[in-house]
Protein backbone atom coordinates (compact mmCIF):
# COMPACT_ATOMS: atom_id res chain seq x y z
CA UNK A 1 0.00 0.00 0.00
CA UNK A 2 0.64 3.80 -0.34
CA UNK A 3 1.64 5.40 2.87
CA UNK A 4 1.90 8.58 3.38
CA UNK A 5 3.32 10.96 6.13
CA UNK A 6 0.21 12.61 7.61
CA UNK A 7 2.20 16.04 6.47
CA UNK A 8 2.38 15.01 3.04
CA UNK A 9 -0.87 14.02 2.80
CA UNK A 10 -2.21 17.13 4.39
CA UNK A 11 -0.01 18.93 1.50
CA UNK A 12 -1.54 17.07 -1.50
CA UNK A 13 -4.92 17.85 -0.30
CA UNK A 14 -4.22 21.23 -0.25
CA UNK A 15 -2.49 21.44 -3.49
CA UNK A 16 -5.78 18.93 -5.22
CA UNK A 17 -8.13 21.91 -3.77
CA UNK A 18 -6.07 24.16 -6.26
CA UNK A 19 -6.95 22.03 -9.58
CA UNK A 20 -10.87 24.05 -9.31
CA UNK A 21 -13.33 25.20 -11.81
CA UNK A 22 -12.64 27.86 -13.70
CA UNK A 23 -15.96 30.02 -15.17
CA UNK A 24 -17.99 28.45 -17.44
CA UNK A 25 -17.73 28.05 -21.27
CA UNK A 26 -21.33 29.71 -22.54
CA UNK A 27 -23.30 28.12 -25.33
CA UNK A 28 -25.68 26.05 -26.91
CA UNK A 29 -26.60 23.73 -28.63
CA UNK A 30 -26.74 24.35 -32.50
CA UNK A 31 -27.08 23.27 -35.97
CA UNK A 32 -23.47 23.23 -37.63
CA UNK A 33 -23.07 26.87 -39.14
CA UNK A 34 -22.73 30.06 -37.11
CA UNK A 35 -21.33 33.49 -38.98
CA UNK A 36 -18.43 32.36 -40.79
CA UNK A 37 -18.34 28.83 -39.82
CA UNK A 38 -19.15 26.04 -40.73
CA UNK A 39 -19.08 22.44 -38.51
CA UNK A 40 -18.78 18.80 -40.99
CA UNK A 41 -19.23 15.39 -39.24
CA UNK A 42 -18.05 11.48 -40.57
CA UNK A 43 -17.56 8.75 -39.10
CA UNK A 44 -14.08 9.83 -38.58
CA UNK A 45 -13.45 12.82 -37.51
CA UNK A 46 -15.52 16.42 -36.64
CA UNK A 47 -14.13 19.05 -38.38
CA UNK A 48 -15.01 23.34 -38.82
CA UNK A 49 -13.71 25.46 -40.85
CA UNK A 50 -13.74 29.39 -41.64
CA UNK A 51 -15.21 29.80 -45.16
CA UNK A 52 -13.66 26.91 -46.71
CA UNK A 53 -10.86 26.98 -45.03
CA UNK A 54 -9.94 24.03 -42.29
CA UNK A 55 -9.37 25.23 -39.26
CA UNK A 56 -9.07 21.61 -37.00
CA UNK A 57 -10.47 18.51 -36.99
CA UNK A 58 -11.13 16.21 -33.86
CA UNK A 59 -10.25 12.52 -34.23
CA UNK A 60 -13.58 9.98 -33.52
CA UNK A 61 -11.64 7.54 -34.84
CA UNK A 62 -7.98 7.31 -35.10
CA UNK A 63 -7.32 6.62 -38.75
CA UNK A 64 -3.54 5.75 -37.71
CA UNK A 65 -1.45 4.36 -40.66
CA UNK A 66 -1.57 0.56 -41.25
CA UNK A 67 2.03 -0.36 -40.07
CA UNK A 68 1.63 0.80 -36.57
CA UNK A 69 0.39 -2.19 -33.72
CA UNK A 70 -2.64 -1.48 -31.93
CA UNK A 71 -1.12 -0.18 -28.70
CA UNK A 72 -0.92 2.96 -30.59
CA UNK A 73 -4.94 3.36 -31.14
CA UNK A 74 -5.74 6.55 -29.73
CA UNK A 75 -8.78 9.11 -30.35
CA UNK A 76 -10.18 12.34 -29.00
CA UNK A 77 -7.27 14.73 -29.97
CA UNK A 78 -7.28 17.51 -32.43
CA UNK A 79 -5.33 16.98 -35.65
CA UNK A 80 -4.79 18.38 -38.24
CA UNK A 81 -4.40 21.76 -36.97
CA UNK A 82 -4.13 24.46 -39.83
CA UNK A 83 -3.04 28.04 -40.22
CA UNK A 84 -5.07 30.41 -41.76
CA UNK A 85 -3.21 30.00 -45.22
CA UNK A 86 -4.29 25.99 -44.91
CA UNK A 87 -0.75 24.87 -43.57
CA UNK A 88 -0.64 21.95 -41.35
CA UNK A 89 1.40 22.86 -37.82
CA UNK A 90 0.40 19.25 -36.03
CA UNK A 91 1.09 15.61 -36.48
CA UNK A 92 -0.83 12.80 -35.77
CA UNK A 93 1.27 9.73 -35.06
CA UNK A 94 4.05 10.72 -36.51
CA UNK A 95 7.02 8.95 -37.63
CA UNK A 96 9.13 7.52 -34.50
CA UNK A 97 6.77 9.21 -32.03
CA UNK A 98 3.22 7.68 -32.83
CA UNK A 99 2.36 7.83 -29.28
CA UNK A 100 2.49 11.57 -29.94
CA UNK A 101 -0.88 13.35 -31.84
CA UNK A 102 -1.36 17.47 -31.92
CA UNK A 103 -3.05 18.86 -29.15
CA UNK A 104 -3.66 16.04 -26.85
CA UNK A 105 -4.41 15.66 -23.34
CA UNK A 106 -2.30 12.82 -21.44
CA UNK A 107 -1.05 11.83 -18.14
CA UNK A 108 2.84 10.33 -17.88
CA UNK A 109 3.69 9.04 -14.08
CA UNK A 110 0.85 8.04 -12.50
CA UNK A 111 -0.05 5.84 -9.58
CA UNK A 112 -3.37 3.60 -9.60
CA UNK A 113 -4.32 1.08 -6.85
CA UNK A 114 -0.19 0.78 -6.47
CA UNK A 115 0.38 0.00 -9.94
CA UNK A 116 2.49 2.28 -12.58
CA UNK A 117 0.05 3.56 -14.71
CA UNK A 118 1.47 5.72 -18.32
CA UNK A 119 -1.46 7.04 -20.55
CA UNK A 120 0.80 9.06 -22.77
CA UNK A 121 3.32 6.60 -24.04
CA UNK A 122 0.92 3.99 -25.43
CA UNK A 123 3.40 1.39 -26.66
CA UNK A 124 4.22 0.71 -22.94
CA UNK A 125 0.24 -1.01 -23.29
CA UNK A 126 -0.66 0.60 -19.60
CA UNK A 127 -3.08 2.22 -21.03
CA UNK A 128 -5.37 3.82 -23.46
CA UNK A 129 -7.60 7.43 -24.11
CA UNK A 130 -10.33 7.42 -26.30
CA UNK A 131 -13.39 9.38 -27.72
CA UNK A 132 -16.47 8.17 -26.61
CA UNK A 133 -18.95 10.43 -28.15
CA UNK A 134 -19.17 13.75 -29.46
CA UNK A 135 -22.11 14.98 -27.05
CA UNK A 136 -23.21 18.15 -28.77
CA UNK A 137 -22.54 20.94 -31.03
CA UNK A 138 -22.18 24.46 -29.41
CA UNK A 139 -22.98 27.81 -31.47
CA UNK A 140 -23.13 31.13 -30.10
CA UNK A 141 -22.44 35.10 -31.12
CA UNK A 142 -19.06 34.62 -32.54
CA UNK A 143 -17.78 31.21 -31.82
CA UNK A 144 -19.22 27.39 -32.77
CA UNK A 145 -17.96 24.17 -31.47
CA UNK A 146 -18.14 20.93 -30.09
CA UNK A 147 -18.33 18.92 -26.42
CA UNK A 148 -17.20 15.31 -26.33
CA UNK A 149 -16.68 12.39 -23.75
CA UNK A 150 -13.53 11.69 -23.50
CA UNK A 151 -12.30 8.45 -21.72
CA UNK A 152 -8.45 7.37 -20.24
CA UNK A 153 -8.57 3.61 -19.97
CA UNK A 154 -6.49 1.66 -17.88
CA UNK A 155 -5.07 -1.28 -19.23
CA UNK A 156 -3.19 -2.91 -16.05
CA UNK A 157 -5.27 -5.37 -14.88
CA UNK A 158 -5.86 -7.27 -18.07
CA UNK A 159 -9.10 -5.39 -19.13
CA UNK A 160 -9.59 -1.63 -19.90
CA UNK A 161 -10.91 -0.29 -16.86
CA UNK A 162 -12.12 3.90 -17.61
CA UNK A 163 -10.53 5.76 -14.84
CA UNK A 164 -10.93 9.68 -15.87
CA UNK A 165 -13.94 10.72 -17.73
CA UNK A 166 -13.14 13.63 -19.46
CA UNK A 167 -15.64 15.96 -20.53
CA UNK A 168 -13.78 18.11 -23.64
CA UNK A 169 -15.24 21.53 -24.69
CA UNK A 170 -13.51 23.18 -28.13
CA UNK A 171 -14.71 26.68 -29.52
CA UNK A 172 -13.22 28.13 -32.60
CA UNK A 173 -13.67 32.12 -32.73
CA UNK A 174 -15.29 33.36 -36.12
CA UNK A 175 -12.06 35.47 -37.18
CA UNK A 176 -9.84 34.92 -40.31
CA UNK A 177 -6.50 36.67 -39.23
CA UNK A 178 -5.80 34.10 -37.31
CA UNK A 179 -7.26 31.12 -35.99
CA UNK A 180 -8.62 31.39 -32.26
CA UNK A 181 -9.95 28.73 -30.54
CA UNK A 182 -10.58 27.31 -26.67
CA UNK A 183 -10.69 24.00 -24.93
CA UNK A 184 -11.54 23.25 -21.50
CA UNK A 185 -10.82 20.20 -20.20
CA UNK A 186 -12.42 18.31 -17.12
CA UNK A 187 -10.68 15.33 -15.97
CA UNK A 188 -13.28 13.19 -13.23
CA UNK A 189 -12.08 10.37 -11.51
CA UNK A 190 -14.79 7.45 -12.18
CA UNK A 191 -13.29 4.96 -10.05
CA UNK A 192 -13.15 4.11 -6.01
CA UNK A 193 -9.76 4.42 -5.87
CA UNK A 194 -7.14 7.38 -6.17
CA UNK A 195 -5.06 8.71 -8.81
CA UNK A 196 -1.81 10.14 -8.09
CA UNK A 197 -0.03 12.23 -10.26
CA UNK A 198 3.19 11.80 -9.91
CA UNK A 199 6.07 14.54 -10.59
CA UNK A 200 7.87 14.26 -13.55
CA UNK A 201 9.33 15.90 -16.69
CA UNK A 202 6.06 15.99 -19.07
CA UNK A 203 2.33 15.39 -19.13
CA UNK A 204 -1.03 16.99 -19.09
CA UNK A 205 -1.11 19.22 -22.38
CA UNK A 206 0.99 17.59 -25.33
CA UNK A 207 1.56 19.67 -28.70
CA UNK A 208 2.93 18.21 -31.11
CA UNK A 209 4.04 20.03 -34.18
CA UNK A 210 4.34 19.58 -37.92
CA UNK A 211 5.76 16.76 -39.59
CA UNK A 212 8.16 18.97 -41.30
CA UNK A 213 9.80 19.87 -37.96
CA UNK A 214 10.35 16.16 -37.12
CA UNK A 215 13.96 14.68 -38.17
CA UNK A 216 13.08 11.12 -37.80
CA UNK A 217 10.31 11.99 -40.98
CA UNK A 218 13.09 12.00 -43.64
CA UNK A 219 10.34 12.16 -46.27
CA UNK A 220 9.04 15.28 -45.05
CA UNK A 221 11.64 16.86 -42.25
CA UNK A 222 12.89 20.34 -43.84
CA UNK A 223 14.34 22.30 -40.51
CA UNK A 224 13.63 21.88 -36.77
CA UNK A 225 10.62 23.55 -34.99
CA UNK A 226 11.35 27.20 -33.29
CA UNK A 227 9.88 28.24 -29.83
CA UNK A 228 9.22 31.19 -28.06
CA UNK A 229 7.81 31.81 -24.73
CA UNK A 230 6.29 35.28 -23.08
CA UNK A 231 9.35 35.30 -21.01
CA UNK A 232 11.38 35.58 -24.76
CA UNK A 233 12.93 32.67 -24.08
CA UNK A 234 13.64 29.90 -26.83
CA UNK A 235 14.51 26.14 -27.68
CA UNK A 236 16.52 24.63 -24.11
CA UNK A 237 16.09 27.91 -22.08
CA UNK A 238 13.04 27.74 -22.46
CA UNK A 239 12.70 24.52 -21.02
CA UNK A 240 10.98 23.58 -17.33
CA UNK A 241 9.98 27.61 -16.98
CA UNK A 242 6.89 28.88 -16.14
CA UNK A 243 5.68 31.22 -19.00
CA UNK A 244 2.23 32.41 -19.22
CA UNK A 245 2.45 31.31 -23.16
CA UNK A 246 4.53 29.10 -25.25
CA UNK A 247 4.81 28.88 -28.89
CA UNK A 248 5.84 26.44 -31.46
CA UNK A 249 6.30 27.27 -35.37
CA UNK A 250 9.04 26.93 -37.92
CA UNK A 251 9.27 26.21 -42.11
CA UNK A 252 6.90 24.55 -43.63
CA UNK A 253 6.32 24.13 -47.61
CA UNK A 254 4.02 27.68 -47.74
CA UNK A 255 6.22 29.67 -45.16
CA UNK A 256 6.43 30.04 -41.36
CA UNK A 257 3.66 29.19 -39.63
CA UNK A 258 2.74 27.62 -35.71
CA UNK A 259 0.56 28.22 -33.25
CA UNK A 260 0.71 29.54 -29.41
CA UNK A 261 -1.20 27.96 -26.50
CA UNK A 262 -2.05 30.31 -23.51
CA UNK A 263 -3.20 28.77 -20.12
CA UNK A 264 -6.09 30.29 -18.73
CA UNK A 265 -4.68 32.10 -15.50
CA UNK A 266 -7.63 30.13 -13.25
CA UNK A 267 -5.64 27.25 -14.02
CA UNK A 268 -4.20 24.73 -11.41
CA UNK A 269 -0.58 26.14 -10.75
CA UNK A 270 -0.33 29.21 -13.19
CA UNK A 271 1.74 29.98 -14.45
CA UNK A 272 1.92 26.39 -15.74
CA UNK A 273 5.38 24.63 -16.48
CA UNK A 274 6.18 23.78 -20.06
CA UNK A 275 8.45 20.76 -20.80
CA UNK A 276 9.99 22.19 -24.43
CA UNK A 277 12.13 19.03 -25.95
CA UNK A 278 15.57 20.00 -27.07
CA UNK A 279 15.41 18.21 -30.36
CA UNK A 280 11.51 17.17 -31.32
CA UNK A 281 8.77 19.44 -32.04
CA UNK A 282 6.63 19.12 -28.93
CA UNK A 283 6.26 20.54 -25.89
CA UNK A 284 3.97 19.77 -22.43
CA UNK A 285 2.01 21.70 -20.08
CA UNK A 286 2.43 20.38 -17.18
CA UNK A 287 1.50 21.32 -13.87
CA UNK A 288 3.72 18.16 -12.44
CA UNK A 289 6.94 19.24 -13.00
CA UNK A 290 7.88 20.41 -9.67
CA UNK A 291 5.52 18.43 -7.66
CA UNK A 292 2.66 15.96 -7.80
CA UNK A 293 -0.94 16.08 -7.06
CA UNK A 294 -3.54 13.57 -6.93
CA UNK A 295 -7.43 13.10 -8.03
CA UNK A 296 -9.50 11.60 -5.32
CA UNK A 297 -12.58 9.39 -6.60
CA UNK A 298 -15.59 11.77 -7.93
CA UNK A 299 -13.33 14.92 -8.25
CA UNK A 300 -12.71 16.79 -11.33
CA UNK A 301 -9.40 18.43 -12.60
CA UNK A 302 -10.40 21.27 -14.53
CA UNK A 303 -7.86 23.20 -17.25
CA UNK A 304 -8.79 25.66 -20.03
CA UNK A 305 -6.37 26.87 -22.92
CA UNK A 306 -6.00 29.09 -25.94
CA UNK A 307 -4.88 28.16 -28.81
CA UNK A 308 -3.79 31.28 -31.14
CA UNK A 309 -2.38 29.79 -34.71
CA UNK A 310 -0.92 31.90 -37.15
CA UNK A 311 1.09 32.34 -40.40
CA UNK A 312 4.62 33.96 -40.48
CA UNK A 313 6.37 34.79 -37.18
CA UNK A 314 4.76 34.98 -33.96
CA UNK A 315 2.22 37.89 -33.03
CA UNK A 316 2.01 40.22 -30.44
CA UNK A 317 -0.39 37.54 -27.78
CA UNK A 318 -1.52 40.26 -25.63
CA UNK A 319 -4.55 40.84 -27.26
CA UNK A 320 -5.50 37.18 -27.09
CA UNK A 321 -5.10 36.87 -23.88
CA UNK A 322 -8.17 35.73 -21.34
CA UNK A 323 -10.16 38.76 -20.15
Amino acid sequence: MLRFPLLLLCSLILLFASCGRAPENKGAKGEGIKGNLRLEETNEELRIFQHDQPVLAYRIASNMPADLPAYYQRTGFLHPIYSPSGQIVSDGFPVGYAHQNGFFSAWTNTTFRDSFVDFWNTHKELATIMNDEVEETIDADGFLGFKSNVTHLVNAYGWKEPVLEENLTVRVHDRNDVFVWDVRSEQTNVTKDTLFLNKHLYGGLGIRGSKHWNPKDTANFLAPAEFLTSDGLTGDSANHTHPEWTAIYGDLPGGKAGMAVIPHPENFRWPVGVRVHPELPYFSVSPVIREGFFIAPGETCLARYRVVVFDGEVPDLNSYFWK
